[in-house]
């Protein structure tokens, strides 16, 4: 547990839809909350973000599912983790399918 008795819940994936409504309402019933988006400096995807800041504790990791080991420090600590992010290969005919 963090701080202050505080409970940490990491949601990956931050930039997504879903994943930014579950972080939203984390926020909201009081959790501390990691999450993680591909590049962390990309603004334009980001600054929704910046908005859900105002609502509570919210870290913003770097990490890629296609890289090991990406996601160890923003689940490090957590009591939950929400595993919303979900890989996409745009080079694919279809990117709801591996290839």
């Amino acid at each position: 547990m963090s701080a202050v008795g505080m409970k940490t819940a990491c949601v990956t994936g931050g930039n997504g839809y879903i994943a930014s409504a579950l972080i939203k309402m984390l926020l909201q019933k009081g959790y501390a909350v990691n999450t993680t988006v591909r590049n962390p400096d990309d603004m334009r995807k980001n600054s929704h973000l910046k908005g859900l800041e105002a609502l509570g504790t919210l870290k913003v990791f770097r990490a890629d599912l296609d890289e090991d080991g990406s996601f160890d420090e923003a689940v490090n600590g957590c009591d939950y983790a929400f595993l919303v992010a979900a890989p996409v290969n745009l080079q694919s005919e279809n990117p709801e399918v591996n290839s």
